[in-house]
């Protein structure tokens, strides 16, 4: 397509007028930026330099760590867990064994049904009463949710007092037993009173008799009797064989009726003692018993002990 030389004309002159405009706007604010004067700044004196104050302890700053103003809302803080207080219920702790890695157990009797039952951690007592722990002298029962402990209870006194000779026919002779130690005794003691007590005698090497007053008197003193002995279970092959006695206090009980430190006792009259709680039904099973036969195994050989329980 051809422009016309008539419409060209004007194309140009367009075109000459657009420099013409350009040339001059750019002229006009050169000169202009020629005769504008410069602006007028005005210095103002620094301030005089921030007087330190003395040097003060943390505790002054304090309150800007309590108002903490970066958090708004705090937790509450932790309370710190109250001791469990003591049971009011009618218990009475009268020994525990502690094992590793094994349950350890407590003995509790109810001092309303004076029943006594073996617990472990976990076992209910009486009602909501639970087993939490047991520990070295004390358990802890949970109790509806909170928290109570069960002192063990505290021996008062020594062993049991020696009671008095009495006059009664058979009596026994000497009232000296004859020196005692882990081996075989003679049979020259027969007929002797053991320990200055005339209520146990020693028919025999390993034959004894024992007034029942005597049985009573022990099972009605247990928190006593318990601290003339220690027993901890015997274990063969994984498998719990008896008891091992030890710590038997020298004129007590088991030391006058023929209990040796080092003892296994591994049946009485015929029935395994592999059990803490069957070892605890024996017991109670004595105050009408009128025989006795304890296996022990001493020095690695057996060794039968016979008791007559009567008076």
């Amino acid at each position: 397509m051809k422009i016309a030389p008539r419409h060209l004309v004007w194309v140009n002159l367009v075109l000459l007028g657009l420099i013409a405009y350009w040339g001059a706007s750019t002229v006009s604010t050169a000169v202009a930026a020629k005769l504008t004067p410069p602006p007028q700044v005005r210095l103002v004196q620094p301030p005089p330099p921030m007087e330190h104050g003395p040097r003060r302890p943390v505790s002054y700053y304090a309150a800007i760590h309590q108002r903490d103003i970066f958090n708004s809302t705090k937790p509450e803080p932790d309370r710190p867990a109250e001791p469990p207080k003591p049971t009011e219920l009618k218990l009475k702790l009268w020994g525990v064994a502690i094992h590793d890695g094994k349950p350890s157990y407590c003995i509790i009797e109810d001092l309303t049904t004076r029943k006594q039952e073996l617990y472990r951690v976990n076992d209910k007592v009486a009602g909501n009463v639970t087993v939490k722990a047991v520990e070295w002298d004390r358990v802890i029962l949970d109790r509806d949710g909170r928290d109570e402990v069960l002192e063990l209870a505290t021996p008062q006194g020594g062993p049991l007092p020696a009671r008095p000779a009495t006059s009664a026919a058979g009596g026994a002779g000497s009232t000296t037993a004859s020196p005692r130690g882990t081996g075989s005794s003679t049979a020259a003691g027969a007929g002797q009173t053991q320990g200055g007590n005339p209520h146990i005698q020693q028919v025999s090497e390993h034959h004894y008799s024992i007034d029942r007053s005597e049985v009573d008197s022990a099972l009605d003193n247990m928190s006593q009797l318990f601290t003339q002995i220690r027993a901890v279970p015997h274990f063969e092959g994984g498998q719990s064989t008896g008891f091992r006695l030890f710590a038997i206090r020298q004129n007590s009980l088991f030391d006058n009726i023929g209990l040796r430190n080092g003892d296994i006792i591994q049946n009485i009259n015929g029935s395994p003692i592999n059990d803490p709680a069957r070892a605890l039904a024996l017991l109670q099973e004595l105050r009408s018993a009128h025989q006795l036969n304890v296996q022990v195994l001493r020095n690695k050989e057996t060794v039968n002990l016979q008791y007559n329980i009567g008076g």
